[in-house]
């Protein structure tokens, strides 16, 4: 061999110990493109499918971090965890199916968690041009970017500045660390609550929140659960200044009502405003942490064998006669034209109020009692208002002890649809004699349909 080859090698040989080593100290880069290449082609092809998939926009893979989720759920079983999440993704059904197709089919329980933000409700996000993105490379490019990066981290370009911060341990500027479980533990220092606030003020007014969007929505959590799948819903928080002017766009009230009718499980965010985001729409890597944590043992005690007996449940579906424990129908108000099941409904007439389903409370005296009621309901014609409400009330011989109500327009998403409306509230059954009472008032000038009136009354849960 020629000492001209014999250099060479030598050279080639030295260049390979000095990467290797140069790689092993070389301090972790906190924003690798590398390591961002490997993260999104991971995330869209994953090496094993899951038992929890959570499903939404940067808020989800910023927001939510797997580990903390399973560690929750260990109580009740080992559970898989996985972020699919994507920059201002949409909530559209083939996106939310793409999601969903990660999940372990073998699994005994399988469980999807939407992150519904006003962002991922918004027509112009439904076409998701990030997930696709990631989602149509080519085989090939996947294939790098999983396997090769990995090596070639250390050949991201960066500055002196940046490796004297992360000798030092100094975090300046912004972070992000990669996980390939699908979350972005992130943070930016400086943090500027304010940051983006301004253009979301200018452009929300003119962004179209297509009510078909929410819809699909629920149709697609409906079908999920009719295979069994079981579907978490929540909206991640953001600083209170955000939230103001997404709300404005977001009908929470009626998003929940309808997601819990069709099966879903709604998980309530609280102390919203605890939670530190770095840009005013993302939260910092402890808050996130944080969430996770609470939204891990919602889905927790929601999987728990619920200790809540039902005492009594009962539904007027308008198939057969009045029963013996409601008001008599109106044999003229009920219909065939417009049902939800069976085949025939009630219609509750402007300025009128429905049959009434009324029962003794006696049978239960001395008991903490639950009491729900639900039914579903929609305008008899196209009307997109109406002044109607699904009540129920106790009284004794003298007074009303408990009224609860609520309308059409705060629990529905389209008001000439189909739409479960529900009601409940805790009640101390101390007075004997005392009746309860369900029914429909419509206050309006809109003629309503109604089918499926339904009343239960479960023993309260033991504090």
């Amino acid at each position: 061999m020629s000492t001209y080859r014999q250099r060479i090698l030598l050279s080639l040989g030295l260049t390979l110990i000095l990467l290797i080593i140069g790689g092993w100290y070389f301090p972790e880069i906190p924003s690798s493109s590398m390591q961002s290449d490997l993260f999104w082609s991971n995330k869209v092809e994953p090496n094993e499918q899951f038992e929890v998939v959570f499903i939404g926009d940067s808020r989800i893979y910023r927001g939510i971090n797997p580990v903390i989720i399973t560690e929750e759920l260990s109580e009740i079983d080992s559970f898989s965890v996985f972020n699919y999440g994507f920059s201002s993704a949409g909530l559209d059904p083939a996106f939310m199916d793409a999601g969903a197709a990660l999940l372990k089919s073998s699994s005994k329980q399988r469980i999807l968690v939407l992150g519904v933000t006003a962002s991922s409700l918004a027509d112009e996000n439904l076409a998701n041009p990030h997930h696709w993105q990631e989602k149509n490379r080519h085989p090939v490019e996947i294939w790098q970017r999983k396997y090769i990066n990995p090596y070639l981290s250390f050949f991201d370009p960066t500055s002196p500045l940046v490796l004297r911060n992360a000798y030092r341990g100094e975090k300046i500027g912004y972070y992000q660390e990669h996980q390939q479980n699908g979350w972005i533990a992130s943070d930016k220092l400086p943090r500027d609550d304010w940051n983006g606030y301004g253009h979301i003020q200018k452009t929300y007014p003119t962004v179209k929140f297509s009510s078909s969007v929410r819809e699909n929505l629920i149709k697609k959590v409906a079908e999920w659960e009719a295979e069994g799948i079981q579907v978490f819903g929540f909206r991640p928080p953001a600083a209170a200044h955000f939230e103001a002017i997404e709300m404005q766009y977001y009908p929470e009230k009626a998003l929940i009502a309808q997601f819990e009718a069709v099966g879903g499980t709604w998980i309530e965010i609280s102390n919203r405003k605890s939670y530190i985001t770095y840009d005013g729409n993302h939260l910092e890597e402890q808050s996130a942490r944080k969430l996770s944590r609470f939204v891990g043992k919602a889905i927790k005690n929601s999987l728990k064998p619920k200790e809540r007996p039902l005492l009594l449940s009962s539904t007027l579906d308008f198939e057969t006669k009045s029963p013996e424990y409601s008001a008599p129908f109106q044999a003229e108000l009920l219909t065939e034209k417009e049902v939800f099941q069976g085949k025939k409904a009630y219609l509750v007439k402007p300025q009128s109020y429905s049959c009434t389903y009324i029962t003794s409370l006696d049978s239960f005296l001395n008991q903490n009692l639950y009491i729900r009621s639900s039914c579903w309901m929609k305008t008899e014609n196209k009307e997109q208002s109406a002044k109607a409400l699904l009540v129920f009330s106790i009284q004794d011989a003298k007074e009303t002890l408990l009224w609860k109500g609520t309308n059409l327009m705060t629990q529905s998403l389209n008001p000439s649809k189909w739409n479960q409306l529900s009601v409940a509230a805790d009640y101390a059954n101390k007075v004997a004699g005392c009746t309860l009472k369900a029914y429909v008032w419509n206050k309006g000038d809109t003629t309503v349909v109604i089918d499926a009136l339904q009343i239960e009354v479960l023993q309260a849960s033991k504090n």
